[in-house]
């Protein structure tokens, strides 16, 4: 099994050595608690045969021994030099007739005893004092599994205590990761290595180096991209003004025709140049955002796409005409309405109709261009926002980074951009979200 995750990785090594610990030291407690309950056996086998021994002056009285045995599962037992019983407490157990002296254990009727034989000092006898040798193991039993209940309770605490710990010294990982969840893809501001962790140090450079590294490529790539686009738009220039100057009444048909496709190439390259130096400087870091006015952006992006609705008879209308302010760059505002406004009209048919919405909501201002046009189906509307992506069949003769731009400029101002259909028209339907 493949653990993905650090916090695992310690639960799965500590958890089990916590069991083992706790085995180990229920077995250690088992063991000291048996070893202990046998020697107390044998001290109190020997205090009450040497009792006993000192009575070897006296008539032993078989009752006064009698009377001192309480339990069933003891006996005791005295005997002569040549081995014959002088007294016997209880026949359950047949011993053989010389027994060597100390303890041992004897297998008797399916019951294991414990046996001690002492030999007298003074005179010939044997004493002899027995005990079942279960009644031991279960005392013990009994002794382990009353100190297992609190064992398990703190296995138990130790398993949650761990738990918790391993949580909380992994917090300031969980924070670094949530921190670096909740950054803007554009955001490549280094993170503060001050109040990190002393381990997450190194990481936090790493990354701060890896965020300067990827800055000055994009700076690098964008910087290309604004010299490429500024290089090829000169000589186009130069070449669409000396097409300019010919006379083309002096042409014939096919070469009118092929000076015609040169003029739209060379209209086409420009516009691509156009274009690319856009999407640099879009890519540009974001200026100091203030609260602007929308409605003056609005008004002058619908005039400026006024004459390309009239050449389609398109109906360009704004649906809102108060005055509401938002957090945005009014010149990428202007820019991001101007490609969706113009969008909107390439792609309506003549005699449609072209709207721009503006709502306030609790949260944010919103704002939507909707068009009757065909629209776009659901599995390419993320992909419409990618550089150069045309959708299959269509005729447009666009750069294809229009929408790209227009999605770079809107992460740059902190707009949301979605894409969906028009329940007025039927067509596509551009929403941006500003923050008030």
């Amino acid at each position: 099994m493949k653990l993905s995750s650090i916090r695992s990785r310690i639960l799965v090594f500590l958890i089990p050595l916590l069991f083992v610990v706790w085995g180990v030291f229920s077995a250690i407690v088992y063991n000291l608690t048996e070893e202990e309950l046998y020697e107390t056996h044998d001290a109190q086998a020997f205090q009450l045969v040497s009792a006993i021994a000192q009575l070897e002056g006296d008539a032993i009285s078989p009752n006064l021994l009698d009377d001192h045995h309480e339990l069933n599962d003891y006996f005791v037992i005295i005997r002569d030099g040549d081995g014959n019983d002088i007294y016997r407490s209880s026949d359950k157990v047949e011993l053989p007739k010389y027994l060597r002296p100390g303890g041992q254990e004897i297998e008797y009727d399916g019951d294991s005893w414990v046996v001690w034989s002492f030999p007298g000092l003074k005179t010939d006898k044997q004493y002899i004092i027995g005990v079942v040798f279960d009644e031991a193991l279960e005392l013990a039993d009994q002794t382990v599994a009353t100190v297992s209940i609190p064992l398990a309770l703190v296995l138990v605490f130790s398993i949650i205590a761990t738990v918790f710990i391993v949580k909380r010294g992994l917090r300031p990982l969980t924070a670094l990761s949530e921190t670096l969840a909740e950054r803007e893809p554009e955001n490549l501001g280094k993170i503060t290595a001050e109040k990190q962790a002393d381990e997450l140090v190194p990481i936090v450079d790493s990354l701060n180096m890896l965020f300067d590294r990827i800055e000055e490529y994009l700076a690098r790539e964008q910087r290309f991209i604004d010299d490429a686009a500024h290089e090829i738009r000169t000589p186009l220039t130069v070449v669409k003004a000396q097409c300019q100057v010919i006379e083309r009444d002096k042409l014939d048909e096919p070469t009118k025709l092929r000076f015609d496709n040169i003029i739209e190439g060379v209209d086409r390259a420009t516009h691509l140049a156009a274009k690319l130096l856009e999407h640099a400087r879009a890519g540009q870091d974001a200026k100091e955002l203030k609260k602007q006015d929308l409605l003056p952006v609005l008004q002058e992006s619908l005039a400026q796409q006024a004459h390309a609705a009239h050449d389609k008879n398109v109906e360009l209308q704004l649906l809102q005409s108060e005055h509401v302010e938002a957090v945005v760059d009014p010149e990428d505002l202007a820019a991001v309405l101007n490609n969706l406004i113009g969008n909107a009209i390439r792609h309506t048919p003549n005699d449609g109709q072209v709207i721009v919405v503006l709502d306030r909501t609790e949260d944010h201002i919103q704002l939507s261009v909707e068009d009757s046009g065909p629209g776009v189906p659901e599995d390419y509307r993320e992909k419409v926002f990618e550089r150069f992506f045309r959708m299959p069949g269509q005729s447009s003769s666009g750069a294809g980074l229009g929408l790209s731009i227009t999605q770079t400029l809107c992460r740059r101002n902190g707009i949301e951009i979605s894409l969906g259909k028009s329940e007025r028209l039927g067509g596509a339907r551009f929403v941006l979200k500003l923050k008030k």
